[in-house]
């Protein structure tokens, strides 16, 4: 039974994958497998950030405010000035080189993300409250910026890492795949990876053990940061505008990634392999309603049907567990 609850969501994902192939003409195509991948490339490097935070027992609902600050910033440090229109607008007129602006880019995420990790865990403030609050706050800064306006025309080296290919490869795929690998790595065989879960699974053993568990709650914030920036860098890439409104959803999308994939919102459960899965599963899904022309407020309620049964699964698979 056990087996069945580790490997579970990958059995979901080759059904729902086979089942759509057999109702939509094309759907397993080589271009459309292409396709699924790309359109989970961001919710990929963002669900790494979430489950490090629900490893550790909590969660970031602030990463969509960041994606939508970074990206309106880099906009405005590349563009060049314009007349402000109602639609759309120019940059700060400065025109930074994505060089330059990248790196800032990653800090500014890298911050918002310690100063959640700084008030939760150092302040001892809800982590629900705090990340709520920072995903209103930095929306608000990129409407704020922006004027409301559209930001058209980011440079094409700034592009590359979303809309670019390396020997006929999306670079959103091949980051992805890196980016994962990476910190698989890092959770199953480095020291600070493994105390991530162990603090999420038993903070008072950790603490008796000498884990500094505000430390970690810290490190996962600021790591939940730097990739929500990380993903608006390949996402602004890949439109090649910046809209205040850029990241829209992505933070209830992230969460139900994780928890499909096995990672549990009680801590210190789950995998990173698995919340690929949930990803993998997530865009096929919405791939496949995009192809059946779904109305999309069907899409919503489906996404949150999704989110309803990952919930329940959680629940019963904890429930299971805690019988053995």
């Amino acid at each position: 039974m056990q087996h069945l609850f580790k490997y579970f969501i990958w059995y979901v994902l080759i059904a729902t994958f086979l089942c759509f192939s057999l109702l939509i003409p094309n759907f397993s195509s080589p271009t459309n497998i292409q396709n699924i991948l790309i359109g989970g490339s961001v919710l990929g490097i963002m669900v790494i950030g979430q489950a490090l935070c629900l490893f550790a027992k909590n969660l970031d609902l602030s990463a969509e405010g960041n994606v939508s600050i970074v990206t309106v910033i880099a906009a405005w440090l590349m563009l060049p000035a314009a007349e402000s229109t109602f639609a759309q607008a120019g940059g700060l007129g400065v025109e930074l080189a994505p060089v330059i602006v990248v790196p800032i880019m990653l800090t500014l995420g890298t911050l918002f993300g310690f100063i959640n990790g700084l008030l939760i865990a150092y302040v001892g403030m809800n982590f629900f409250i705090v990340t709520l609050a920072m995903q209103l706050v930095l929306r608000g800064f990129g409407y704020v910026i922006s004027e409301g306006a559209v930001m058209p025309g980011t440079p094409n080296s700034f592009n590359f890492l979303g809309g670019g290919q390396l020997y006929g490869i999306p670079m959103p795929i091949i980051t992805m795949i890196i980016v994962f690998l990476i910190f698989h790595f890092f959770v199953k065989q480095t020291t600070i990876g493994r105390q991530v879960l162990f603090v999420g699974s038993n903070i008072k053993t950790a603490q008796t053990v000498g884990i500094d568990q505000k430390r970690i709650v810290l490190f996962v914030y600021a790591v939940s940061g730097f990739l929500a920036a990380f993903a608006g860098w390949m996402l602004l890439g890949k439109l090649e505008t910046s809209v205040p409104n850029l990241g829209a959803e992505l933070t209830l999308n992230v969460v139900a990634a994780a928890v499909i994939g096995g990672v549990s919102l009680k801590g210190g459960e789950g995998s990173l392999i698995g919340a690929l899965a949930g990803v993998l599963l997530l865009a096929i899904i919405n791939n496949a309603l995009n192809l059946m022309s779904v109305d999309p407020y069907w899409v919503n309620a489906v996404r949150g049907f999704i989110i309803l049964l990952a919930l329940i699964i959680d629940a019963q698979k904890q429930r299971f567990l805690n019988r053995i």
